[in-house]
């Protein structure tokens, strides 16, 4: 039981660095655009680099919050709840908006196609994993109806 409370709060913890990162990153993101395209040997792409970069900040946003949301909630010990599931529903959907996102980065370079499908493979296997605690809740609400 140790070891699991010390997994969760060193989780917790990475998941608050990220959400100083995220913070950080949206003045750089200028910066980091420029740098890209001075090392690129391709045409620059300053513009659109910023623009999805910038669009994709919205759900990574989400997801980095959602994700403190439901490390909480399991700090808790609130595991199989309706509000754990949708935050796995709407984290699901952010994996997608960023793969599409990604996709359409993957006009300019192709290696966002990348995370396209790596985005898509998370939010993919974040439904299963939402089914899994959809299923729990039910069982647990059965559980508690039964005297």
């Amino acid at each position: 039981m140790e070891h699991y409370k010390k997994s969760l709060m060193v989780t917790l913890a990475i998941d608050r660095l990220a959400m100083v990162c995220w913070f950080a990153c949206i003045p750089l993101v200028p910066f980091i655009a420029r740098w890209y395209d001075t090392y690129s040997n391709k045409e620059p792409i300053f513009i659109q680099f910023i623009v999805c970069v910038y669009i994709a900040m919205i759900p990574a946003g989400a997801i980095v919050w959602l994700l403190n949301t439901l490390l909480s909630n399991i700090r808790k010990g609130v595991v199989f709840d309706s509000v754990n599931v949708k935050c796995l529903r709407v984290i699901s959907y952010c994996c997608f908006a960023i793969a599409a996102v990604s996709a359409v980065m993957a006009v300019w370079r192709i290696l966002a196609v990348v995370v396209m499908l790596a985005f898509a493979f998370i939010g993919l296997l974040l439904r299963v994993l939402k089914n899994v605690f959809e299923q729990g809740v039910v069982i647990r609400e059965e559980n508690d109806l039964t005297v």
